[in-house]
């Protein structure tokens, strides 16, 4: 009998307490915050009832912060909203038939990286909030932040609206009456709204393999290795323009229009040669002059990560490959108009003393986060130069890299900065519908940008580029364009031009030829 208990024990122990053990071991790493999403446990989800808007928080879009506007916009302020499972209404917005999910998440990392603000600008003091996604039909509605139990925050074109929570009861709002006259009346200013709207964009793209060109804009490319491209994508009242297509990348500055892009010599085949360029189009002997003078020249692998108005970021190594285990690789984000001196700037430079700090603290929180020996390997402190742009759910992002401290080891460590990508690198960044909307309509979906006029999303995979209408907020059933991508290609700018800009910027790019 002892023997019998004996074996019992050892088999409880082994078949259910170690099993518990590792799974609860295994289960949490990599767990964020951001994954935990779970149904209300209700019928009538915690925001079911009347609330009312009382205040709100605008962007400042030239300082990118946030502040309280002077002058009330004259948009909902004051106005009611409310929720239950049969409507859910938020200004002169409806939604029928509502399902409900709540997500918890980190509020440092939500508020940044989803509308690139800080969330003490909320007086947010917990760690996690709730935030409560309404879809219909698989398309976001809004999501509501929960602050407390009375008061939530919801973003809107630019503002972020304060709700106060006034009654239990939602039927003085959602009755069949109220909600008919929301719906006639959002109809009649969408016809008194209906005007000629025009958007295109400059979609730079990068290529891990040389490109073949042939006669793409009148002129044969033989004997080049080009490695990037520009797809001109333009709508009129969200009909879709012929689509244009030029090797290398043509992109717009105050001075005018410019190319920029890589130029490879395999002299040597283990380490190629590139030359980065970047001159004014057109065909002037000064264009010619300074075409000659703005390269590059160092004996290295360059790639362009990024390219704006005034800067483009790079990443260099001395191997045969980026993918190769040999050669340290670098950021480097240099000035368009001084390339050929291959100096790199600075994030100071672009982004003050804020920018410094952020990068050393950003690089302080990684390296606490990571492995002994791999936080050995690195260096303990970033180098101010050492930084560049990247995409994250529809926004750039900073993003700073620790090399390591030995010069045979050529390992190293990405990290995001957190701070808002400063206007002198980045005009236009702002993202106008919901991720989730992206990824329910293209689940491949990697990468998206929307048009300032907000009616046209381009939305990109791994194979294709995929442009899209916008109505009232949302994607629409409507795909306007499939365009194929080579295997491996990214993007690396996109410029908007709206209304008569539209035109303008075509007539540039087809008057224009490169002139390497």
């Amino acid at each position: 009998m002892k023997k019998t208990r004996i074996k019992f024990i050892v088999f409880f122990f082994i078949v259910i307490i170690i099993p518990i053990i590792l799974f609860q071991g295994c289960s949490m790493k990599g767990f964020g915050i951001r994954d935990k999403i779970v149904a209300p446990k209700n019928k009538l989800i915690p925001i079911t009832g009347e609330w009312q808007v009382e205040k709100y928080k605008i962007l400042n879009s030239s300082e990118k912060k946030y502040q309280e506007p002077q002058v009330k916009p004259g948009s909902i302020v004051g106005q009611k909203a409310a929720f239950d499972t049969e409507y859910a209404v938020f200004g002169q917005e409806t939604c029928e038939n509502p399902q409900y999910k709540i997500k918890e998440v980190d509020a440092k990392n939500y508020f940044f990286y989803t509308y690139k603000v800080n969330s003490k600008d909320f007086d947010v003091t917990t760690k996690n909030l709730e935030v409560i996604s309404i879809t219909s039909d698989g398309r976001l509605f809004y999501d509501l932040i929960k602050l407390s139990d009375k008061e939530i925050l919801v973003y809107s074109d630019d503002a972020f609206y304060y709700l106060k929570k006034i009654s239990e009861e939602s039927e003085n709002i959602l009755n069949k009456d109220n909600v008919k006259k929301l719906e006639d009346n959002k109809k009649k200013d969408l016809s008194k709204n209906k005007g000629t709207l025009r958007s295109g964009v400059l979609i730079g793209l990068r290529s891990p393999i040389p490109l073949e060109y042939n006669g793409v804009t009148g002129e044969a490319y033989e004997n080049k290795s080009i490695f990037y491209r520009t797809l001109w994508i333009s709508t009129k009242n969200r009909e879709p323009n012929s689509i244009i297509e030029t090797p290398n990348l043509f992109f717009p500055r105050i001075s005018g229009f410019w190319w920029a892009g890589i130029n490879r010599t395999n002299n040597n085949p283990k380490y190629p040669k590139d030359s980065l360029f970047a001159y004014p189009a057109g065909n002037s002997k000064e264009n010619t002059k300074l075409n000659e003078n703005n390269y590059s020249k160092d004996d290295a692998l360059r790639r362009i990560l990024f390219i704006g108005n005034d800067y483009v970021a790079t990443e260099y190594k001395k191997a045969s490959s980026f993918s190769d285990d040999e050669g340290k690789s670098i950021l480097q984000v240099l000035p368009i108009d001084n390339v050929g001196d291959m100096k790199g700037i600075k994030i100071s430079d672009v982004a003050g003393e804020r920018g410094r700090a952020a990068l050393k603290n950003s690089a302080e929180a990684f390296l606490a986060s990571q492995d002994k020996d791999i936080a050995k390997r690195l260096e303990k402190s970033p180098r101010e130069e050492s930084f560049t742009l990247i995409r994250r759910n529809g926004h750039w992002i900073m993003s700073g890299r620790l090399n390591s401290n030995s010069a045979e080891d050529v390992a190293y460590g990405d990290f995001n900065i957190n701070i808002v990508p400063p206007t002198k690198l980045l005009n236009y960044d702002d993202f106008h519908i919901s991720w989730n909307d992206i990824k329910g309509t293209v689940p491949d979906a990697v990468d998206a940008y929307t048009s300032p006029n907000k009616d046209i999303a381009i939305i990109v995979s791994k194979n294709f580029i995929y442009v899209y209408s916008i109505e009232n907020g949302q994607l629409s059933n409507k795909q306007l364009e499939k365009i194929p991508i080579h295997e491996g290609e990214s993007v690396v700018m996109a410029e908007w031009a709206t209304g008569d800009y539209v035109e303008r910027w075509e007539k540039a790019l087809k008057s224009n030829k490169v002139l390497h």
